[in-house]
């Protein structure tokens, strides 16, 4: 037995001890999370509560009035829940996998991650005939999980079997899901490469980095650190992930004579020179991103998968070694062996502190939001009461000087159409400009008075005022004209002809009564008087009410609303700090 099958026994069996070692995790973390889903809920029954007991409002056209305005302190508690849920996902993970050491593969697609998947996993160790400590165990079995769906496998994707190229990746594959595989104490996940088929699939691979115990991140030494390698490296230090960087596929093919004189390929690692270049690359860049304390041989190696599996094929212990995975193997099981449980214990502590942090946060802001406005919407409701007398003037002002123009306008559109414009439709224009001007004052003192106000659009109403038309008036005057009357006959031939039938006749100046109609100009002037009443009623009982309405019956419930929700987020926010770990 060539001596790197001891790094793989010893690792095997540390594995298998290690599964007690984690079980004791278990209730600790189950405690915590108890307790901080129980304060999230009891957080969102008292916001129920507050939102509840602010609903006795009689009339119900406030009462929907008031129930919109509260839409924003509603989704403030949307977004809130939203992170909440989304701790729980982090949590649920952990809760999953909390009696296991988990291993996360991370790196780009084609990085070498199932290669090393699999040879840890040592199936392919077994069908090699290779006798080691993974003989005492059953088989394990691959889980996958993509999008929903779960099934099981022999061996992680990405492999093709063919001869000895059993590692070959199949290069129009790409991992699309999580697949894990557990071996002892150590669960194993393989995850989609940076860059893979979805962008679901590289956020699905981070959030199970985010609840690792420990980062495997794997990237090609053919073309090692790229500027996403470094992106997510200082990503996950950043983030205080204990992390391992391979440089992986460090091997290539040389031609040799066999001992018939035939030329063969032969698998062979790559030059230390080679290997040394790339690595002070690696260390360079690293620390030019702010990562100075990795230390190469430990947390930055250069391995081979296929090297090493052919190596012990071969039996050669030269070349296993040269694989240097009897030195990941051994620094795996170290690892495992003196800080799994810290690590396992600082996974959780870690996530439960960061979903403190992140929801303390969230209240934080949330409370920051209703206190601004809870002071902004008191000052304006104490502008809006100081000044009420003198808004209402001057909307009556305002609103008598836009009728005015509008009914002239109006009047000689009419004029120059020959036409009357009904008294129905005049009153309507009326309305609809008394309501802007309502609208425009009250939007500079509450910034939501629009949606307030479209509720009494319809209540402001005026009496028929008349038709707009053109004036006329009647005029009676006498009309002289000369008139032919007949006469007696006065000379004695007239007697005698008038006996025979002619007719003598004379011309008379007579008067009769004639009338004529004139334009006096356009009624406008009657009708502006007449809207000006309609205006003073109207702001005598109707716009004090809208303005008593907007500054009371849905501002001061709105005020209360937002200073008992605050207070209720402090105490949550209080009640999380003491939670920390």
């Amino acid at each position: 037995m060539i001596r790197g099958l001891e790094s793989i026994n010893e690792f095997v069996n540390v594995m298998l001890e290690s599964k007690d070692k984690f079980e004791t995790v278990k209730e600790e973390f189950d405690q915590k999370n108890l307790a901080i889903t129980q304060c999230i809920n009891r957080f969102q029954d008292k916001i129920n509560r507050i939102k509840n007991s602010e609903t006795a409002i009689d009339d119900e056209e406030i009462m929907e009035l008031y129930t919109r305005a509260v839409g924003s302190l509603n989704e403030l508690l949307n977004q809130v829940a939203i992170n909440m849920e989304s701790t729980r996902k982090g949590m649920k993970f952990i809760s999953d996998y909390e009696q296991s050491f988990n291993v996360v593969v991370f790196g780009k697609v084609k990085a070498g991650k199932s290669y090393l998947g699999n040879f840890i996993m040592g199936n392919v160790i077994r069908d090699a005939g290779i006798a080691s400590a993974y003989d005492k165990i059953e088989r394990p079995k691959v889980e996958v999980y993509d999008r929903g769906n779960k099934w099981s496998a022999d061996k992680l994707e990405e492999i093709s079997e063919e001869g000895k190229e059993e590692f070959r990746v199949d290069p129009n594959e790409a991992t699309a899901a999580i697949q894990l595989f557990r071996l002892g104490g150590l669960t194993w996940f393989d995850t989609p490469g940076i860059g893979s088929i979805t962008w679901e699939n590289e956020m699905l691979a981070k959030d199970y980095v985010d609840n690792a115990d420990l980062i495997v991140y794997t990237s090609n030494s053919d073309a090692a650190g790229t500027r996403q390698d470094f992106k997510e490296m200082k990503e996950l230090y950043e983030k205080g992930k204990k992390f391992l960087l391979l440089l992986t596929q460090s091997d290539m093919v040389e031609e040799d004579c066999d001992d018939d004189g035939e030329i063969v390929s032969v698998l062979v690692p790559k030059s230390d020179k080679d290997r040394k270049d790339t690595e002070d690359y690696i260390c360079h860049t690293l620390m030019e991103n702010g990562i100075n304390n990795l230390d190469r041989g430990k947390e930055i190696l250069t391995v081979s998968v296929k090297l090493a599996l052919n190596a012990l094929i071969d039996q050669n212990e030269e070349m296993f070694k040269a694989s240097n995975m009897d030195q990941f193997l051994h620094i795996l099981t170290e690892i495992t062996r003196n800080e799994g449980a810290a690590l396992k214990l600082k996974t959780p502590n870690d996530r439960i502190n960061a979903a403190i942090r992140a929801i303390a946060e969230q209240l934080k802001l949330a409370d920051e939001k209703l206190q601004a406005y809870s002071q902004e919407l008191k000052k304006k409701q104490e502008q809006l009461n100081e000044n009420n007398e003198l808004l209402l003037v001057q909307m009556k002002l305002e609103c008598s000087g836009r009728i005015e123009r509008l009914i002239r306008q109006k009047s000689r559109e009419a004029e120059d159409a020959g036409k009357t414009i009904k008294g129905d439709e005049l009153a309507d224009l009326i309305c609809a400009e008394i309501y802007r001007v309502i609208l425009k004052n009250c939007m500079e003192v509450f910034e939501k008075s629009e949606q307030i106000l479209t509720e009494y659009k319809n209540k402001i109403q005026i009496q028929e005022i008349g038709d707009l038309k053109m004036r006329k008036d009647r005029i009676e005057y006498e009309e002289r004209y000369v008139n032919r009357v007949e006469r007696d006959p006065e000379k004695f031939s007239e007697h005698i002809f008038h006996f025979f039938g002619k007719r003598y006749y004379k011309l008379k100046m007579e008067t009769r009564r004639k009338y004529s109609t004139i334009e006096l100009g356009m009624n406008d002037q009657q009708i502006i008087q007449g809207a000006r009443d309609q205006v003073e009623c109207l702001f005598e009982e109707e716009v004090p009410r809208i303005l008593k309405v907007v500054s009371s019956s849905v501002v001061e419930p709105m005020i209360r609303l937002q200073e008992n929700s605050s207070i209720c987020i402090q105490d949550t926010q209080r009640e999380l700090e003491q939670m920390r770990c």
